[in-house]
């Protein structure tokens, strides 16, 4: 009789036992361990629910059950195509490579498909679980990965097209034209050049290569000239717009006759032979020598010169270049002799997308074809481009010349904003040694409005006239400003609000400032006394020093300290009747020095009373010998003697019916005594005269971006215009005697300091 050779619990034909609310996964209950045994109510144990294959042997037979199967996991297989998946996309393999990886992954797909195959229809079939299905998916999955990425990499290869770095963010820099020079091994030149074969020349090697073409030495074999022969790429000869493009480069070359212009001796249209042979010149682009090497003002004046003599005779053609830009201008080998630049040494080429009367019908409307550092405000646009145009790009590539940068940086749509919306850093701003002329030369060329640039004969006769020199600035008086730069940290600007010196820099070194002045004054022989922040700084340890006219110091004084004639925190220095008064914000004293920096006396202290400061910001001082100090704190102006006694404090009450006072914010006094408080509710500059009765008021904007909790620097000059900028900021704003706005003129640095500077040594030179 057959016996079981273990209890189980009859199923129903459903598979469930009776009673099953659940379906339990056998992989569920082996992860959990065998389960408890409950107690039946009559305290016999429940048989466990678990339906399992019942094996019927006779005799004494062991039972026969199947081997439990490998349980292999689907993550180490998903993890290691992650990984390949990563190196592909990270790693640029060559063609044959990602060909072997999708041989060889394809295989393996194939061998376990097969596999499959052959185990869903074999003897085993009703063994299989589903857990192998799922494992065998997830295979698949982990191939289709490795697959896809590879056959992206291989769609690249075989379709260009698909780089759109055009959709990227770019740097942006100088672009590199289709002539710039690319070298290569001799190797890679003779499997290039093995392949060309011209009738009317003989190809040497191959000396540049760019995006639309490639550039080679050729001899022309019937007077063996040597040549630049400019050879299309195949791929775009089917383009009938590219082929005109190109042609039209040696249509309109080989109108020209100029000694800074490309020659073109030929060209052909015609299948097989598709070339323009130009001029071979020998040297290298302008580009290239720029990255290498800084040019002097008088080499890159001569090269304006000559450029703007090749522009102005293709314009005469009624054509427009479009282009200019550093990779089109070809410098050639002993281009200066004795620092002479001689004819022909420098060449303009590159007239790709040059536009005339005749030519423009091949250029969409509104298209802005050129490279954006250069392209001027109305090209990037999309309107109308004219010989103006060319003047602003010639004036942007001056600009790079002098400075050694570009006048715009970004993203392409960051400098085309920048072209239409802003203006660049004046080139004596960025180096401060270009010649004044030369730089007021190159602003006049980059002017938005193409009205309002030059001509060409203009820009020749300037530079023909002199650029190198600066006018002499022999102003009896100037502004001298502190600015927040390691060049020209002290600058001395015209009555105008023009750059017109440079006194000091801050290095650190024995010949310049240890950091940006964070006050200064001057007295009637044109020194000026500055103060630091951080006796740190320096290493004298002292917070003040006396300059002569021409920046170079003369005394240090004012240690750091508390004690007589020592400072914490200078904040404010004025000069009047042979002393010199520095405003201590952390100790809340006037310390009072003579011209040598000798210590005399101090006065003030910290409080609301008479002569007292809360949290004073500013100090100035009249011709007479007032002193007035700015105490934010207490909302007032206080007005000393030069002894330090206290006389008399203007305040500004908010409204006639309340005793608060009004926020004050800068202070200024001009010649005769006038005191100006910057009222920050009313947004207005307040004159009070030297009587006391009210003057003239100023209306003050702070503009987007200026520091709004910064006192104002006031500086009134011998005329009654007023100078108004915020400590930090960088716009100062000139107001005539009446207060109208004249001007607004950009710093280009944080102006930390300013002063009124007599200068009489220019009217009585030694």
């Amino acid at each position: 009789m057959p016996r079981v050779t273990r209890p189980a619990r009859l199923t129903p034909p459903d598979g469930r036992p009776p009673g099953h609310r659940g379906r339990a996964s056998p992989d569920r209950l082996s992860a959990r361990g065998p389960p408890r045994s409950p107690r039946a109510p009559s305290g016999r144990p429940h048989v466990r629910r678990v339906t399992v294959p019942t094996c019927i042997t006779r005799g004494n037979d062991a039972p026969h059950l199947p081997p439990p199967a490998p349980e292999p996991t689907v993550t180490p297989v998903l993890l290691a195509s992650l990984f390949v998946v990563g190196v592909l996309l990270t790693v640029r393999l060559n063609e044959r490579v990602l060909s072997v990886t999708v041989a060889v992954v394809v295989g393996l797909l194939a061998a376990l498909l097969a596999a499959l195959a052959l185990g869903v229809g074999g003897p085993r079939a009703a063994e299989m679980q589903l857990s192998d299905l799922n494992r065998a998916q997830g295979v698949l999955v982990a191939a289709a990965f490795v697959i896809a990425t590879a056959a992206y990499h291989m769609g690249r290869m075989m379709l260009p097209s698909l780089d759109r770095p055009g959709r990227k963010p770019m740097k942006v820099q100088r672009t590199a034209a289709p002539t710039q020079v690319q070298r290569r091994t001799n190797l890679t030149q003779t499997q290039v050049t093995s392949d060309l074969r011209f009738q009317d020349y003989e190809v040497l090697d191959r000396i540049g290569v760019g995006g639309m073409g490639s550039v080679y030495r050729a001899r022309r074999r019937q007077d063996g000239r040597t040549v630049a022969l400019k050879v299309p790429q195949d791929k775009y000869l089917a383009d009938a717009k590219f082929v005109k493009r190109f042609y039209r480069e040696a249509e309109v070359l080989k109108r020209f006759n100029h000694p800074n212009i490309v020659r073109v001796y030929d060209y052909r249209m015609q299948d097989p032979e598709h070339y323009i042979a130009m001029e071979f010149l020998d040297g290298e682009s302008l580009e290239d020598v720029l990255e290498n090497r800084t040019l002097t003002f008088t080499e890159s004046a001569q090269i304006m010169r000559a450029l703007a003599d090749a522009l102005r005779h293709i314009h005469m053609q009624n054509v427009v270049h479009r282009d200019i830009k550093p990779a089109n201008v070809m410098l050639l080998k002993s281009a200066f002799t004795d620092g002479a630049l001689r004819d022909g040494g420098v060449k303009l080429m590159d007239f790709g997308i040059a536009v005339g009367k005749v030519l423009t019908r091949l250029t969409m409307t509104g298209a802005r074809v050129g490279t954006p550092i250069y392209m001027a405000p109305e090209q990037a646009k999309g309107n109308r481009v004219d010989a103006r145009s060319d003047v602003y790009s010639l004036g942007l590539l001056a600009y790079e010349m002098v400075t050694g940068q570009t006048a715009f940086k970004g993203s392409y749509e960051a400098v085309v904003h920048q072209q239409v919306f802003e203006s660049p850093k004046p080139p004596k701003q960025v180096r401060l040694e270009v010649p004044g002329k030369l730089n007021d030369l190159i602003l006049h060329m980059i002017e938005k409005d193409p009205a309002s640039r030059p001509t060409l004969d203009d820009v020749i006769a300037r530079i023909d006239a002199g650029v190198l020199s600066d006018d002499v600035f022999n102003d009896p008086v100037a502004l001298a400003l502190s600015v927040q730069e390691k060049r020209g940290t002290l600058r001395l600007l015209d009555l105008k609000g023009k750059l017109r010196a440079s006194l000091r820099d801050q290095t650190g070194g024995a010949q310049g400032l240890p950091g940006a002045p964070n006050a200064m004054a001057s007295d009637h022989e044109g020194n000026m006394f500055v103060t630091l922040l951080d006796y740190r700084q320096g290493r004298s340890g002292t917070l003040a020093r006396k300059l002569d006219p021409d920046g170079q110091e003369l005394v240090s004084f004012g240690p750091y300290g508390l004690g007589d004639g020592e400072l914490l925190q200078p904040v404010g220095v004025a000069v009047t009747q042979g002393q010199v008064f520095i405003l201590d914000a952390e100790a809340h004293h006037v310390v009072v020095f003579d011209l040598e920096g000798r210590f005399l006396r101090r006065f003030g202290g910290r409080g609301q009373g008479l002569g007292r400061f809360e949290k004073p910001r500013s100090i100035v001082a009249a011709p007479d010998g007032h002193v007035y100090v700015l105490d934010t704190g207490n909302n007032e102006v206080q007005r000393f003697n030069a002894q330090g006694e206290y006389i008399s404090r203007f305040a500004f009450r908010l409204d006639r019916n309340s005793d608060a006072l009004r926020p004050l914010e800068g202070l200024g006094v001009d010649q005769f005594g006038a005191v100006y408080i910057v009222d920050s509710v009313a947004r207005k500059v307040r004159k009070i005269e030297a009587d006391g009765t009210p003057g003239l008021t100023f209306a003050m904007e702070t503009l987007v971006g200026e520091p709004a909790d910064a006192p104002w620097l006031i500086q009134v000059g011998p005329d009654g215009q007023m100078y108004a900028v915020r400590q930090g900021g960088q716009v100062l704003r000139i107001y005539s005697s009446v207060g109208d706005l004249l001007s607004s003129n950009d710093m280009y640095a944080p102006v930390q300091a300013m002063s009124l500077l007599q200068r009489p040594h220019v009217l009585h030179p030694a």
